[in-house]
């Protein structure tokens, strides 16, 4: 599926391109989608990361809590080095 364009930056978002507005962040409705990067910088967050995704697969796939845990705080790491 063909992901969603920022409309600031231009860059590609978490978000393809069917997702519905009511379940993503970052969308300014009349107008389109924001990248976190952007969003973040509009709502004067620029030194941390306030949001990320975490795909439904991976909760599904992940029955024991803990691991989920470990897995979510890893994927926060990631996601926080490459913003």
């Amino acid at each position: 599926m063909a992901k969603d364009i920022c409309i600031s930056c231009g860059a590609e978002t978490a978000y393809d391109f069917e997702t519905h507005i009511d379940v993503r962040i970052g969308y300014v409705e009349g107008v389109g989608q924001l990248c976190s990067s952007c969003y973040n910088k509009a709502n004067g967050m620029h030194d941390h990361l306030e949001h990320f995704l975490v795909s439904s697969h991976t909760v599904k796939s992940t029955p024991n809590d803990m691991e989920l845990g470990a897995k979510v705080r890893k994927l926060y790491y990631e996601s926080k080095d490459n913003s």
